[in-house]
């Protein structure tokens, strides 16, 4: 693997060098992600939300921050289904401006939808909820629950902003994982990585 902190670089240098190394990783990631078959995916997603569901259900979760479905994500509706049919309520993000924490408003199957950032629909009019639990994307992931995004940052300022914090669940494939993420400062860790092959909890 590349090492994209590299000795003797300044901090500039070595901050030009990680955003490098980040945005070719990303690439190659969603590449991959993007190549898996539906049997694949399904496949994947069935072992990803039964473990997620038993998160759940030992951590009590009431009312869940969940995403919709974008670029070869997990999908995640059968578990929103099955959260609402069990008394469960559903929230789904909202930018609300660059550089800003996201938002999380409600969702229901009735909910009227408008396209948001990157296309992504979000319910149009719903209040704003407080999640207990937050059920995250990844593109990447690491051993230490370090999580590698679209480079928006948007769930790292939510997750530093949110008080009290959310359980943080991140979900994605297997074969996604890297050897290090190279975590700066402002990088936020899941409580949980779920994959198909394991489940990781971060230690503190």
């Amino acid at each position: 693997m590349n090492d994209p902190m590299k000795p003797g670089l300044s901090e500039i240098g070595q901050e030009a060098e990680l955003i490098a190394w980040r945005k070719r990783k990303r690439s190659e990631l969603l590449e991959l992600r993007t190549s898996f078959s539906k049997e694949q995916q399904h496949r994947a997603g069935e072992v990803v939300l039964n473990e997620v569901h038993s998160l759940f259900q030992a951590q009590g979760t009431k009312i869940a921050g969940f995403y919709w479905p974008f670029r070869g994500e997990i999908e995640v509706l059968p578990l929103i289904h099955r959260f609402l049919a069990e008394g469960g309520t559903v929230a789904l993000p909202v930018v609300v401006g660059r550089s800003q924490p996201l938002t999380f408003r409600l969702w229901t199957p009735e909910c009227s939808m408008v396209a948001g950032a990157f296309g992504i629909p979000y319910p149009a009019d719903s209040r704003v909820l407080v999640p207990d639990t937050l059920v995250v994307p990844l593109v990447g992931y690491d051993g230490r629950c370090y999580r590698l995004g679209y480079g928006g940052g948007y769930y790292d300022r939510t997750l530093a902003a949110a008080e009290p914090k959310p359980l943080s669940i991140g979900i994605g494939f297997a074969s996604l994982r890297l050897e290090t993420i190279w975590p700066q400062q402002y990088d936020v860790p899941m409580d949980y990585v779920v994959t198909e092959a394991e489940t990781i909890q971060r230690h503190v």
